[in-house]
């Protein structure tokens, strides 16, 4: 009787872990998902074995505080668990904008995370910013900054490079809107022959900074900088990266105009297939280290 049992057990655990595989056709693959978190950012990235980084936490536009939509707490926290994720190897922060950092701290509370890299380049002292550098030594989370040459490998075939922001301080040290977004965190993800550039708020100033020390700069897909602005995704730097894929993520009304025709008019002379979060909610796009699979409603 207790063989039986045992046996029954086996046979009812292994339909489980088959049932569970095969509800998620990207087991074993590259998974990178441009959550939709209105104006913001928030980028989930699944690794072939099971590893997660969540780059930005998405937030209110406005640097302040007194956001009550929680972004962190609706949107990511809720898709990180119907992921099925519970821990994170790390959360990276791109830049100190609120729209950007404003649901990390909620994310933080809820989900156990091994190390915070932080691509802030400047003192920015906002009650957003200092809430998640607060909640980050109040947990004993392991910190460090985000530079040019930073290199993560998740040990199963996928790398993430930093490629911006550079050492010192070719931006300058004024701490207005277009300066932080030039000295955005910028990575490169690689599995196998398939690369993915991850621009963060990036505009045309530092596109040219990386186009001049990485001639070589290649990727099959583009999440674009600053949310489509038209200071962002520039001819040269469509020339140079030659996506087939390019995402923007942004609100389905906001003030700013985002995506701007100008950016959405280079893109499409680019040949590029462009997908954005107004229009698709989150966009996926998964590597098996040969191609790249990309899902939604390409823009027109």
């Amino acid at each position: 009787m207790k063989l039986r049992y045992c046996r029954l057990l086996v046979i009812l655990v292994a339909a489980g872990l088959l049932t569970s595989c095969a509800r998620d056709p990207d087991a074993g693959k590259l998974r990178v998902t441009v959550i939709d978190v209105g104006q913001g950012d928030s980028i989930l990235v699944e690794t072939p074995t099971g590893h997660a980084m969540l780059i930005d936490g998405g937030g209110s536009n406005r640097d302040d505080d007194s956001d009550p939509r929680h972004v962190g707490l609706r949107t990511v926290v809720p898709y990180l668990r119907y992921r099925g994720i519970d821990h994170l190897d790390a959360i990276v922060l791109t830049h100190p904008h609120a729209d950007h950092v404003g649901g990390l701290p909620d994310i933080l509370r809820e989900v156990r995370t091994d190390a915070v890299l932080d691509g802030t380049a400047l003192p920015f002292p906002s009650p957003a910013y200092a809430a998640f550098l607060t909640e980050v030594r109040n947990r004993h989370i392991p910190y460090r900054r985000v530079v040019r040459g930073t290199h993560i490998d998740f040990g199963d075939g996928v790398t993430a490079d930093a490629l911006n922001p550079p050492p010192g301080h070719p931006y300058g040290t004024a701490t207005d809107n277009a300066t932080m977004n030039n000295y955005s965190a910028v990575f490169l993800l690689t599995y196998g022959k398939t690369h993915i550039l991850l621009d963060g708020d990036a505009q045309f100033e530092a596109e040219q900074n990386m186009l001049a020390t990485y001639p070589n700069l290649r990727a099959d897909v583009l999440k674009c900088g600053h949310h489509g602005a038209a200071n962002s995704t520039s001819d040269a730097w469509l020339e140079r990266v030659r996506p087939k894929y390019a995402a923007i993520s942004c609100s389905r009304t906001n003030s700013f105009g985002h995506p701007s025709p100008a950016t959405l008019a280079r893109l499409k002379a680019h040949g590029v297939q462009t997908y954005v979060t107004a229009a698709n909610g989150a966009i996926v796009f998964v590597s098996d280290g040969r191609s790249v699979k990309a899902s939604g409603t390409v823009t027109k």
